[in-house]
């Protein structure tokens, strides 16, 4: 699946999967603290486009 990402130009780094039990929340957490900092030293979507590819972007506001 990686080699699949990597050639439609996502990235195969932006997928992991993990195999964590119900009683493992200390390494659920652990999980998804190193997926989000592992996307946020990524970046945007490559392929979605942002303010440098000149395309607009879609900014969804939260209703409260």
């Amino acid at each position: 699946m990686k080699e699949l990402l990597d050639e439609v130009g996502l990235g195969g780094e932006r997928l992991e999967m993990y195999f964590i039990s119900s009683s493992e929340g200390q390494r659920f957490a652990e999980a998804v603290e190193e997926m989000t900092r592992r996307v946020q030293e990524m970046g945007p979507n490559p392929l979605r486009g942002g303010p440098e590819s000149g395309e607009a972007q879609v900014v969804e506001e939260a209703e409260g």
